[in-house]
């Protein structure tokens, strides 16, 4: 059987991976199926601009936290002002330490997402801005739990 070869411009090594299979008759390879005309998807790496941007964001996270930190523990203040009036402590309490333990566990997941992404060649900036997002909203929803816990009942 001759003409069974197929002929292609690509170099050999690129013909055989894009061929679904082949088989020998005598000295010519015949394909067993059509040529696999599908292109190999390949992600080039979302590169270092993606990365500077993802560690800066990731670098404002921190100081945001400490900043809403130090907020949560200011507004803590406002059980000074309650004394044996009977406000809930134990509310702010949790929100004292609830808002830190929160935050850390929210840049150390985002980071592993970040990192993840990175790994799968994927740009990873959205991590950096979900994380600070995060932070932002649990300070808002502490800010807003301590003084309408600190309310005298």
């Amino acid at each position: 059987m001759t003409g069974c070869r197929v002929e292609s411009k690509r170099s050999s090594v690129n013909h055989i991976r894009h061929t679904v299979a082949m088989r020998q008759h005598g000295d010519d390879l015949c394909p067993l199926g059509p040529p696999d005309r599908r292109r190999l998807a390949t992600r080039a790496p979302p590169g270092w601009k993606d990365l500077a941007v993802t560690l800066t964001l990731f670098g404002l996270s921190l100081p945001l936290f400490a900043v809403g930190w130090f907020g949560v523990q200011l507004s803590m203040s406002a059980f000074d002002a309650c004394g044996d009036a009977g406000c809930v402590d134990t509310v702010g309490l949790i929100a004292s330490i609830g808002f830190p333990t929160a935050a850390v566990v929210n840049i150390v997941l985002w980071a592993s997402v970040a990192e993840r992404r990175r790994r799968a060649r994927r740009r990873a900036w959205i991590t950096g801005v979900a994380a600070i997002l995060t932070i932002v909203v649990l300070f808002v929803l502490a800010a807003v739990v301590v003084p309408m816990a600190a309310q005298p009942n």
